[in-house]
């Protein structure tokens, strides 16, 4: 049975916040719920396992009152089981384990854990409220050692942001691309236990680049924009060092206004997200450098940057961990694929470029017409500059920065991605990329499926989702991961967790692009639907809009593809459909056979609304 309780929390950390008032915080709903229906399984050894079915945020509850004083018994916590099917001793990294000796004395109830972790209530963390209580993530309760008089009885209570379990769904004929989704989804709801985003359990910290992805993925699965609302303005406060992750700024606020229809963070804090471009960093050549000259401290304060984890200014960061990692050990090589740091790296410099892109967007919104002109103008010339210094003219590809012929797997794809890349050198851009499979952490996931998605690798891109290697989401599902991972695997960040909401890109990867559903405008009051689902036969999803739920299902075979789409009230769509060969014998919409047009290689069907059926016969 699972009991439900509502109430409000406050971050004391946070309240002197310049637009972060203390009227926002007290309206952040979490959800508290009581678990008492574990599974209790006896293990080989004796002991008795409870598990609680999803790894969730919470407490333990030890009944003990019905031991007589003095007695005891042995107690473990975990997130992870071992090989023989009890709760993991030494499950390795920052992967969730405690175990405590119970004794009865006068109390009949014990919640656990009862120490608060330095790392994770210290610092730059965000601190709970004292009405939360002590919380840890885990799924597992084990009884090692019964008392030898009476019962002990477990419940759980666990935290997490209001979430519409029904507000989305998917389905397909892949079962691991289908456990994949639910693994994101329950992440996204599971990891928002503190009313903010972010990185995990380790440090409980937001970051930048977990906001974003965090916050494209919640799109996907619930009309929920309020935590993405707060971290952003969180963040504006205090950002972190990565110089990329100021750069991600605009689009987190590009986001917002896209699914929300709310543009009063872009008006708030434009003249900030102006600085945020980093255009203070722009040297004569048109590209900025965090190296090339020393960082003005008057230009840091402008941005609200202080000393974070002991960087006295921005480094760029291209992918984490980075090579010679102090966790990792100084053999590490990296997820970077051996990118080389220049003063002048193309992946910020592609960073860069999609600000200046996104500021000249909002310039347009709020009425500047000066300021489009310039981000127009700076668009154009940083495009060429960009081309000239890194596109390695023997190859066609982009080099990592000014002073090395190296061609990393990162500085493409972020060019491909942001659309950088020139038709002339497109094609071997993508061979180019292919061929070094999914060599990228967990957070650079985001951007190589975006690429791929962007220029109609949607076969390419499905066998990304579903692939069973170490380096792939079915991965975390192996290993027993109750939530996304921080990284693939131990091997490639020996500190990791098992809590990492930054791992759940598949989240939106299957709603935004496999399944290509996707605001045209605003909030949504108009749609674009371009679907490519690859080599899969059947897939159906419910995607949540400020005007209701998106339905879409789609069923191939060799001798037709059929789409079902269903918009809200109010809603019209852009459908493109694939195009399998140019004599399609014919087109069937809503039962009605026609000729249909030819566009761009789609079908394009305009202003599309309600409820549609369409049958394409190959």
């Amino acid at each position: 049975m699972k009991s439900y309780t509502f109430f409000y929390i406050s971050f004391g950390v946070i309240l002197s916040i310049s637009g972060f008032s203390q009227a926002k915080i007290d309206s952040l709903l979490i959800e508290k719920k009581v678990q008492t229906n574990a599974k209790k399984l006896n293990l080989p050894n004796g002991n008795i396992l409870y598990d609680f079915e999803k790894d969730y945020f919470g407490k333990l509850k030890v009944d003990i009152s019905k031991l007589s004083p003095g007695d005891s018994a042995i107690l473990f916590i975990g997130e992870k089981l071992d090989e023989s099917g009890k709760i993991d001793r030494k499950p390795g990294g920052n992967i969730r384990f405690y175990r405590y000796a119970i004794v009865k004395n006068t109390q009949n109830y014990i919640y656990l854990p009862d120490v608060p972790d330095k790392k994770n209530t210290s610092g730059n963390a965000i601190r709970l409220p004292k009405s939360m209580g002590i919380v840890a993530p885990f799924r597992y309760a084990e009884i090692e050692k019964g008392p030898s008089s009476g019962e002990i009885s477990l419940s759980r209570e666990y935290f997490h942001y209001r979430f519409n379990d029904n507000a989305s769904s998917f389905t397909s004929n892949d079962q691991v691309l289908n456990a994949i989704w639910d693994l994101c989804k329950h992440s996204i709801k599971a990891t928002s236990f503190m009313g903010l985003y972010i990185d995990g359990d380790r440090e409980r910290i937001p970051y930048e680049a977990d906001a974003l992805i965090n916050q494209l993925s919640h799109y996907a699965l619930d009309t929920e924009y309020s935590i993405a609302r707060n971290t952003f303005e969180y963040l504006m406060q205090h950002p972190t060092w990565p110089t990329e992750w100021h750069l991600q700024m605009h689009q987190i606020a590009w986001y917002d206004y896209q699914f929300s229809g709310n543009k009063e963070l872009i008006k708030k804090y434009y003249d900030l997200l102006k600085l945020k471009t980093l255009e203070a960093f722009e040297q004569p050549n048109g590209l900025i450098s965090t190296t090339a000259k020393p960082q003005r401290p008057s230009f840091l304060d402008s941005i609200h940057y202080v000393t974070f984890d002991r960087k006295e200014s921005l480094r760029d960061i291209t992918d984490w961990p980075q090579r010679g990692n102090k966790v990792a050990g100084p053999e590490y090589i990296g997820e970077s694929d051996n990118f080389v740091f220049c003063d002048y790296n193309s992946v910020i410099n592609a960073y860069y470029y999609k600000s200046l892109v996104l500021m000249k967007s909002f310039a347009e919104i709020t009425g500047r017409p000066e300021d489009v002109k310039y981000y127009d103008q700076k668009i154009k010339n940083l495009f060429q500059h960009y081309n000239n210094q890194f596109v390695d003219p023997s190859t066609g590809l982009m080099k990592d920065g000014d002073t090395t012929s190296h061609s990393s797997f990162h500085a493409n794809f972020f060019a491909l991605c942001f659309g950088l890349v020139k038709e002339e050198n497109k094609e071997r851009v993508k061979a180019f990329i292919k061929s070094k499979d999914m060599a990228c952490s967990v957070y650079a996931s985001q951007f190589f499926m975006d690429a791929l998605y962007n220029e109609d690798m949607g076969d390419y891109a499905l066998q990304m989702l579903t692939k069973k290697d170490e380096r792939g989401w079915y991965h975390m599902i192996e290993v027993g991961a109750g939530m996304t991972m921080e990284a693939w695997d131990l091997k490639f960040k020996p500190n990791l967790d098992w809590n990492h909401a930054w791992g759940a890109a598949p989240s939106n990867i299957i709603a935004f692009r496999l399944m290509g559903i996707q605001p045209a405008s605003p909030g949504f009051t108009s749609a674009l639907i371009k679907p490519e689902i690859g080599t899969l036969t059947q897939a159906e999803i419910r995607v949540p809009t400020r005007l209701g739920e998106i339905v879409e299902k789609i069923t191939q075979n060799d001798m037709m593809y059929q789409v079902r789409l269903i918009l809200p009230k109010g809603m019209k769509a852009h459908l493109e459909l694939p195009v399998f060969q140019k004599d399609i014998k014919s087109l069937l919409i809503n039962g009605i056979d026609i000729l249909p047009s030819l566009k761009n290689d789609k079908w394009v069907f305009e202003n599309v609304q309600g409820t549609l059926d369409i049958t394409l016969k190959k």
